[in-house]
Formats: C-alpha cells, structure tokens, sequence
C-alpha cells in the first residue's frame, strides 16, 4: 500500500518529429498546461497520446511508428512514455522496420481531443453523430452487498494504513540514527534517498541472510576517513598574468618620439588636461557639427572671443601633441588594467594557498609539501610596471626629449610569477587527485551501509513485514470484490450518458442557438435540423466548440465500470483554434470546472467538486497559443506551478516552468534576435518578421504605417534607414510567407528589424535578451 505523498508525471520522448529527445517532469497535480512554438513537435506528442487512447481501446496502432518516429533516428525507432513517478501510465515503443508498435497501457484510460478525433470522429462525418453506441456502464447500486464490501474494504485498508505507518516509522527512524547519525552519509546521497519501506516490500520477498560485513563494521571503516570533510573545499586553480595588451616595443618608439609642443597656451592646455574628457567631447561637437552655439551651456560662440578660445580647443586637439600624449595615455591606462589583474592573481593565490593548507594536513602524502604565495615575484611585476608608468608620466611632461624603457624587465617578471603559478596548480591539482580517491572509497562504503541497512532492518523486523503484507493483501482481496460487485450491479446506458453531458455542455456554450436531440442523436439550430448540414452551417469557431463539447461527453464511451471513471487522462491539444475570445474564455472555464462524480456523472458546477466523492480529472493541455495560455493561467485552469513551456536548443527538448504571461509580440521578437545571433531560420520566422514590423509601424508611427509598404518607404524616406533585404521589400507588397525563403537573407532581414526595433522601442531588446536567455 503507497502511503507517499502523490508523484509527480513525467514525459518522455526519443526520435518522434523534431522532439529528438524529451525528458520532461510535470507537476504531481492532476491537471498541468504546456505551451509550444509552432514547429516544436508538440503535435507529434499529442498524436503519440492518441495511439495509446486508441491501444486502450484495442483499434489498430500498427501505423505508429510510420507517422511518428523521426527521419532523424539512426536506428529507424523511437518512444514514448508517460509516467505518475516510477509507473509507467502509457508507453510506445516505435520500430519503422517492418512497422513494429509495441504499446502499453496501465491502469489508464487516455481520451485525446486532437485533429485526428475531430477529423475521425465529426468531420468525416460530416458533423453528423454517431449514435451506434452499445457499451454499457456498470454502476454503483445501494444494494447491502456493495454498501457490506466497501464498509469491509475500508476497514481492510484501514488497517493496512496502519500497520505500514508503523512499521514505516520505524523504518525511517532507524535510517536516520544509523545511516545518517551514525555512518555520516549525506541524506542526498542517491542510494540514502533510495531507501524506502514501499521499496523493501516490493523487492524483498524472502527473509534474507545475514551480510558478509554488519553495518557496525561498516561504521567503523568510515570513521577512520572521517579526518577528510565529506565536502572538502580544493584549492582550485590560479589564471597566469597575461601580457599581450602591453607592445613593450611600441612603447619604446612611442617614447623615442619626439613631438613638437603645441602653439595653443599653456593656460589652455592645463584646463585640458585638467578635465581632458570634457574639453575634448566639446571641442569634437563644435567641429564635426559646426555647432554656432556652445553644445553645454547653449550660449552663442560665433563672437571673436569665444571663437577664439574654442577654436584653440579644436586646434589643440587636432595638434601631434595631443596625439602623442594620447598614445601615452592609452599605455598608461593598460599597464594600471595590468596591476588591477595583478591584485586579483595575489587574491586568488592567497586563497590557494589557505585551502590548499587546510586540505593537505588530511592526506599524509601530502602534508610536508608547500604552494608559494609569490611575494617576490609580485613586489617585482608592480616596480617594473610603476617603473614604465612613471617614464610615461615623464614623457608626457617633455614630449620634446628622448625617453627610453627602464631597466626593469616587465615580461622576465611575468614569466617568474607565472612559473609559480604553473607550479602552484600542479600541487593543488595533485591534492585535489589525492582527496578525490579517498572520497570515492568513503562513497564506496556509504552506498554498502545502504543495502546492510535494508538488509539488517529487513531480518530484525521479518514478523511486523509478514503482517502488513498480509493486511495490504487482504486489502486488495476486498477491493477485487468490490469490483465485481460493480460489475455485477444494474448498468446504465453509455449512450443515454454521451447525450446528456453533451447537451449540458451545448447549452452552456450555445445557449438555445443549437439544441441536441438525444432520441435521434441529431444536432439541431433551435428547434429545427439544419438543412443544409452541420458541416455547411456551422462556422469553423462553433465546430471546435461543438467537437469540444463532443469530445467531453465521448469520456463515458471509454468506461466500463463506474470506478474507470478514476482512471480517465484527458488530453487537449489545441482546442482553440479558430475561435473567437468568447468561446475561448469559455472553454478555459469549461475545463477549469470540469468534474466527475462517483457515480460517473459529469458536471461543469464547481460547487459540487469535494475531491472525493466528485473531483477534477486528470488532464494535460497542449498548446501554442498564447492567448489561451495566458486565459488558462489567469482563471487557474492549472495552478500558477503547473504551466510550462516546451522549448528545444535543437538537439533535446526539454519543460521549463512558465508562470508568466505569454506576449505574442515578444515571442516573435525572440524568435527573430536568435535567428540574427546564429540560431537557424524556420518557417516561422519569415511571418515573425512582418508582424514585428507592422507592430512597430502601426504602434509608433500609425501616420505612416497605412501598410508596411508605406512604413518602410518612410524608414528610408524620412528616417534614413534603408532596409536592403530582399524579404522585408517582398513581404511590402504580398501576403504572410507560406515557404521559408534563403537563410541569408532572413538572417539579414532579422538583423534590419532588431535595427528598427531598438530605434523605435528603446528597452525592448534589453527585455528580448533577458528572456532568450532565460
């Protein structure tokens, strides 16, 4: 008997379309939201979901594997799996040769809304229902027999819970004083987390011997390598000093130069250089603007004093003097970057050095030998670089005079310090190799104390194991009865139930536009058939409701008792296509209310749900539109941890949780800033581009944005920005892209709207970035 909290469903996929490779964890809550880009593969799982609903019930699959596996998969197979935990609810195992299917189904009745239910079940048919419904259903009746069985089963398992929280209490109490406590095992030990009550009774099924070696002997191994912590902190390794931004030769011309000073004043020339930056920014503006007012204050500049000055500042500028003490600058300011790396390399060597002192004097091997801390060497690198900086400084001061390099020998000092550092991170690495051995050995015996502990606990409490097996047993035994009890009692029709739900639902959608006759199975407009047809009559957004409402009411055609009710996975894919917002809140609503009674009836009354004798089926919504994402998620279809995103790096797909609106806008925008920084172009992307543009024009310029023609005639007209790509000027004067067109030149097209975009929508792209890389 599982006492366990609820597990959580998992999903797995390998070669089906372009879902490679899917390992992918939901929620342990019944009812979970995944969205997906068009393209991803989510309808490939939805149609894998829909061979096992019908392998559930017993129609032919053996097409599986030619529809579904990828014509990626090197071995021509593929498969699929969904799981509660470690139970397999459904798998198919897919071989295109020879057409091999193999699936499963366990203690699962799957019912899939996809295209290929609306396609087999109504539009083949015209939307004329099939009435042909034959299953009966059989129900729970107040007969004393049943009322005696379930009394008896809940008093047999009542028991049963008893005696395993028990004997699961003592189980874990045991684990933790002697495994924990005791031996010092991590309790995220793999093989700790392992152990478990449920596990014993299911893989022990005879009293074991007794072990070779006892968990005290055990025990006593590990305390002779508890000297090494469980988690030793390494001494890592240290970055050597680096000097390729330093041209000790161009700095040797550079000082050599000599450089005539400067006509302008030396009045001017101290306020330059007093605030360099300022009066350089300035005099550029005046100069390359031909600026008649001052860019700073504002105030007119033509008049002959001022003019005067600034045209000093701008001949100063323009003079050899400030180009030479420029190229001063420049080397000044790499050689003060090199002692900042300097000052980072002795922090990362004193770090080294602690933890390597710190970890030695655990491994005897190792506890006599030393790591340099490179005083010496590092005092040297900082004279040679302070000797080059004041020789600079120097020549700055007398750019008419000759200099030359200090003695000093910048890169003999840097070679020094980093055969210290070299040989520093040989040690730590021979260390780090030493304690990593000893670490593998302590997991050695902690992984043995694990099964000398099941094994120990197993033959010390063989009697209270006997005894909740036998309750567990008996348990089952009573519920067997109950089943064919239920079996046993008065049936009710399925086809009475298909048309009551599917009329509850009609009227909740249509109201009293269309009306179902449940005696002839017919779909009527008011009171009256629909001449021309449902399929003539009915618009594409009622026939997805329709065929949503149909699909529901269809649950009942799946059972045959009223406990398979229980057991019901109802899976979307999509039920909102073609829709107007009504119908799509609608739905949202439909499904966030949606329940089953015991008895089997279903409702959309959330009044009724207790989440015993009525509860929320187990469902799984597969969608790409981020409309009905974002609807589903604000009226709590699923709860806020339940919604996720199917996302793929083209190689493996993976979940990732999504508790945030879905802004088609942005998605779009992702989509195109990948495309721009490598990420290969799709069919989507073309489309993406046109709407991103068309957004952009219509929200930031609706005076010129009649079209994207006219908004792109007005990029290059009024705002200079000509767009050469062949596809933006070809999407001006057509409709959305039905074929991708050549990768260079959506890739150029990518690049030209980004353009547009961070000129329009300043602050977009920053958020683009963040949630690409998140």
């Amino acid at each position: 008997m599982n006492t366990a909290p609820k597990p959580k469903f998992s999903v797995s996929a390998r070669h089906l379309g372009p879902v490679l490779t899917l390992d992918g964890e939901l929620t342990k809550n019944n009812q979970n939201l995944v969205f997906a880009r068009n393209g991803i593969g989510k309808s490939f799982l939805s149609r894998a979901f829909r061979y096992l609903d019908l392998h559930g019930q017993q129609e032919d699959v053996s097409g599986a594997a030619f529809n579904l596996v990828s014509d990626e998969s090197a071995d021509h197979s593929g498969s699929f799996a969904i799981s509660r935990g470690t139970t397999a609810m459904g798998t198919l195992d897919l071989q295109k040769a020879g057409d091999k299917v193999t699936a499963t189904v366990n203690d699962t009745i799957f019912h899939v809304f996809s295209e290929d239910f609306v396609q087999e079940e109504l539009r083949e048919r015209k939307y004329e229902l099939d009435g042909e419904i034959e299953n009966q259903i059989a129900v729970d009746s107040e007969n004393i027999k049943l009322v005696d069985a379930n009394k008896a089963l809940e008093e047999a398992r009542q028991k049963a819970f008893e005696a395993y929280n028990a004997l699961e209490g003592k189980f874990t109490t045991a684990k933790e004083a002697e495994l924990h406590e005791k031996a010092g095992i991590n309790k995220q030990l793999r093989e700790y987390k392992a152990l478990s009550l449920e596990k014993l009774l299911e893989t022990i099924q005879e009293k074991p011997e007794d072990p070779e070696q006892s968990l005290a002997e055990i025990i006593k191994d590990l305390d002779s390598l508890k000297a090494i912590p469980a988690e030793p902190v390494y001494p890592g390794q240290v970055e050597a000093v680096g000097t390729n931004d330093i041209d000790l030769d161009a700095l040797a011309a550079s000082l050599e130069c000599l450089t005539s000073p400067s006509s302008v004043s030396d009045a001017i020339k101290k306020k330059i250089d007093a605030h360099h930056g300022f009066y350089e920014e300035g005099a550029k503006i005046v100069r390359d603007e031909h600026r008649t007012e001052c860019p700073f204050c504002e105030q007119g500049i033509a008049e002959p004093n001022p003019k005067a000055i600034i045209d000093a500042y701008i001949e100063y500028f323009e003079d050899e003097e400030e180009k030479h003490k420029a190229e001063l600058r420049d080397f000044f300011r790499k050689l003060k970057q090199m002692e900042t790396q300097l000052d980072q390399t002795e922090t990362q060597l004193a770090r080294q050095k602690s933890r390597y002192d710190n970890l030695k004097r655990h491994v005897p091997s190792k506890k006599d030998t030393e790591v340099g801390d490179a005083a010496n060497e590092l005092k040297n690198v900082r004279e040679a670089i302070s000797a080059l900086k004041s020789v600079i400084e120097q020549k700055a001061a007398a750019l008419g005079t000759a200099s030359a390099l200090p003695a000093e020998n910048l890169p003999a000092c840097v070679t020094a310090i980093n055969a210290v550092i070299n040989e520093n991170n040989d040690k730590a690495q021979a260390l780090t190799s030493a304690v990593e051995k000893a670490d593998e050995e302590r997991r050695t015996l902690q992984r043995k104390a694990c099964t000398v502990f099941e094994r120990e606990f197993t033959i010390g409490n063989w009697p209270d194991i006997e005894t909740v097996r036998g309750l567990q047993a008996d348990a089952v035994s009573k519920h067997g009865d109950v089943i064919q009890l239920e079996k046993a009692s008065p049936s009710a029709q399925a086809r009475d139930r298909v048309a009551e739900t599917f009329e509850l639902l009609l009227r909740e959608f249509f109201a009293e536009k269309y009306i179902f006759d449940k005696t002839s199975f017919v779909l009527k407009r008011g009171e009256r058939e629909m001449a021309r047809g449902p399929h003539r009559t009915l618009s594409d957004g009622e026939k997805t409701a329709i065929a949503f409402c149909y699909f529901i009411a269809c649950a009942h055609k799946k059972v045959a008792t009223g406990s398979d009710y229980k057991e019901l996975f109802l899976v979307f894919d999509d039920p909102v296509t073609s829709m107007s917002y009504d119908f799509v809140f609608a739905i949202a609503q439909t499904l966030k209310n949606l329940n089953i009674s015991d008895q089997g009836e279903i409702s959309i009354n959330p009044g009724k749900i207790d989440g015993t004798t009525c509860w929320r089926p187990e469902l799984l919504l597969l969608t790409h539109s981020s409309y009905f994402f974002n609807i589903s998620l604000t009226n709590r279809v699923v709860d806020d941890n339940a919604a996720f995103a199917l996302h793929t790096d083209g190689k493996s797909h993976n979940l990732a949780r999504l508790n945030k609106y879905i802004a088609p806008f942005q998605e779009q925008l992702i989509d195109i800033y990948e495309v721009a920084n490598g990420k290969d172009p799709d069919h989507r992307t073309a489309n993406s581009i046109r709407s991103v543009l068309e957004a952009i024009g219509r929200f930031c310029r609706p005076d010129k944005s009649d079209s994207l023609t006219d908004f792109v005639k007005h990029l290059a007209g009024e705002e200079g920005m000509t767009l050469k790509s062949v596809l933006i000027n070809s999407l001006c004067h057509g409709t959305y892209y039905d074929e991708t067109p050549p990768p260079d030149d959506l890739v150029l097209a990518c690049k030209e709207t980004l353009v547009v975009v961070e000129h329009y929508a300043v602050g977009q792209l920053e958020l683009v970035k963040k949630a690409a890389k998140a």
